[in-house]
C-alpha cells in the first residue's frame, strides 16, 4: 500500500469588493450561538443547549502600501470579502458578506513590514 501525497492550501488571496489586497493573515471565527442551559435537577448537571444567532468575525492583518492604495478600513461597512487558495487548483472560496469594521490598529516592528490590524464582523458566510 503506497502513501499518497496530498496537497494542502498554503497561501490565500483576499479581495475586498473585488479588489485584491496584500495580507499577512486572515483569521475568521464562527461562533455558533449555541449555549448550555443549566437547570436544577437530580442529575446535578446541564441537560441541554439552546440555539442562538451565529456570529462571524474576521481578524485581518493587511500590509500598509506606500502608494496609498489600501481601502478605507476605518469606514468600511457592508463590504464583501472573499478568501481563496492562491494555488489555483481545488480548494473552496470563503465569502464573507456584509463586513463592517469594528477596530483598526497598526503595528510597526524592527525587521518586519508595517501592518494594519483590522477586526470586523460579517453578517453571513458562504463556502463555494
Amino acid at each position: 500500500m503506497g502513501i499518497s501525497n496530498k496537497e494542502y492550501c498554503g497561501t490565500i488571496v483576499m479581495t475586498v469588493n473585488g479588489a485584491e489586497y496584500e495580507v499577512r493573515s486572515v483569521k475568521p471565527t464562527l461562533r455558533t450561538g449555541h449555549k448550555i442551559v443549566t437547570t436544577m435537577n437530580s442529575k446535578k448537571r446541564a441537560l441541554g443547549t439552546s440555539c442562538g444567532s451565529k456570529e462571524v468575525s474576521l481578524d485581518i492583518e493587511a500590509y500598509i502600501p506606500l502608494d496609498g492604495s489600501e481601502p478605507d478600513w476605518d469606514n468600511m461597512k457592508g463590504a464583501t470579502i472573499v478568501c481563496y487558495p492562491a494555488c489555483g487548483t481545488g480548494g473552496k472560496r470563503e465569502i464573507y458578506i456584509g463586513c463592517t469594521t469594528e477596530e483598526v490598529g497598526s503595528s510597526y516592528n524592527v525587521g518586519d513590514s508595517a501592518v494594519r490590524s483590522i477586526k470586523m464582523h460579517a453578517l453571513d458566510k458562504e463556502v463555494v
